[in-house]
């Protein structure tokens, strides 16, 4: 019974550690959420100045006086392309979250290995426990039967 209680206490440094490296995949999940929700705004603000400009470059269109109608599709197009890198951005970045959530999916699986084992010593230190006291208490009642026999 000793040594399943130092088994289990041996137990306790390395489910420090896994709960730790697990934290720690947690934080770094979490700002690499917090990444994907700035760009996604980044790429919320570039579409709706996008559409603003379309609207605007339409406008131009339908007046006879198209001066600035290549500045406005020039400008145009410039938009669409940093809404173009935000977007190709947010797909890495759920790319990363994915991994991340594998890793963590991992350290988890890890984590829980061990305090189910540490609970399976747990249960055998209860079991020996329980055996051994219904051990003295049977030899008890059988010394206290012996005497009064």
């Amino acid at each position: 019974m000793l040594q399943l209680k130092k088994k289990s206490k041996r137990l306790n440094p390395v489910i420090e550690e896994r709960q730790a490296t697990f934290d720690s995949e947690s934080d770094l999940l979490t700002t690499i959420r917090k990444k994907r929700i700035q760009v996604v705004a980044a790429m919320r603000a570039k579409q709706s100045e996008y559409m603003t400009g379309v609207t605007r470059l339409n406008d131009e269109r339908g007046t006879a006086n198209r001066l600035m109608l290549e500045a406005l599709e020039t400008g145009l197009d410039s938009v669409k392309n940093q809404w173009m890198k935000l977007y190709q951005g947010v797909i890495e970045i759920e790319a990363h979250e994915k991994a991340q959530l594998e890793i963590m999916a991992k350290a988890h699986r890890e984590l829980e290995a061990i305090k189910s084992l540490q609970e399976k010593y747990h249960v055998e230190i209860v079991r020996e426990t329980n055996r051994r006291e219904q051990k003295i208490l049977d030899e008890h009642s059988l010394g206290k039967f012996v005497r009064q026999s």
